[in-house]
């Protein structure tokens, strides 16, 4: 059954998957929603960037693992075309490293592929307000990821400075910001940021603001909210999780 109707536009959809079955089930069920429409689908990770180019959609769901070119690759060749796409992971393998590798690459939201319906809508919803969101399967997943981190056992993967500066990029401060916070020099913030970003292997916001959720450096809220201008906010990136 549909949404009760609202005047606010449909969220534009293209889902990138290998199997066609899935891709239509899942076009059909989101056409359903007032709040929502698949206006593509592609079964391949080259025609899923030229789509995208083409349409600019709001929203992407792309399977990790494709054909010919792995989905968190996929996703920095996407993004080059369609810069304003939010970028849904959905993942069928429950591999810590590919999910590693999916944080790192820009996408927005992570969810396996046996999460309900249910949660897709509201992975979807989060991403496209500007929010991160994270399935309540892959949080596990992520915890695993920041284990088998490098670093000193004794201090964690990061250093209690890198965790500080690690939750000023996570809240959406600049360096010069964090360094004021933290009186530190910019250049000092600088270098902190990339020993975390090395550290880590994760060199985008949105996957460093979800370590740091994981890590409790900030908090996470339960439920999707509403974004600044055209539905985003306008700086720091807030983290959605699947309850």
């Amino acid at each position: 059954m549909a949404d009760r109707p609202n005047s606010s536009p449909r969220i534009s959809v293209v889902i990138i998957d290998d199997h066609e079955l899935l891709r239509g089930l899942l076009e059909q069920a989101l056409n359903e929603r007032v709040d929502m429409q698949v206006v593509g689908q592609a079964g391949d990770a080259e025609g899923g960037i030229e789509l995208c180019g083409r349409l600019r959609p709001d929203v992407v769901i792309l399977d990790s693992l494709l054909p010919g070119q792995q989905g968190p690759d996929a996703v920095q060749y996407l993004l080059r075309v369609s810069p304003g796409s939010r970028v849904l992971m959905f993942s069928g393998t429950t591999n810590p490293l590919a999910l590693r590798r999916a944080i790192g690459c820009g996408a927005r939201g992570f969810l396996p592929k046996s999460a309900p319906l249910r949660e897709m809508v509201e992975g979807i919803q989060a991403v496209h307000a500007g929010q991160i969101f994270c399935g309540a399967g892959t949080r596990r997943l992520i915890q695993r990821i920041m284990q088998d981190l490098p670093g000193n056992p004794h201090e964690g993967p990061l250093s209690n400075r890198e965790r500080d500066v690690l939750a000023g990029i996570a809240r959406g401060l600049s360096s010069k910001e964090i360094a004021a916070q933290l009186g530190l020099s910019v250049f000092t913030v600088e270098n902190h940021r990339r020993r975390i970003m090395d550290r880590t292997g994760v060199h985008s916001i949105a996957g460093l603001t979800l370590l740091a959720v994981e890590l409790g450096l900030v908090a996470a809220p339960q439920r999707a909210g509403a974004g600044g201008a055209n539905g985003r906010p306008s700086s720091g990136a807030d983290v959605a999780e699947s309850t």
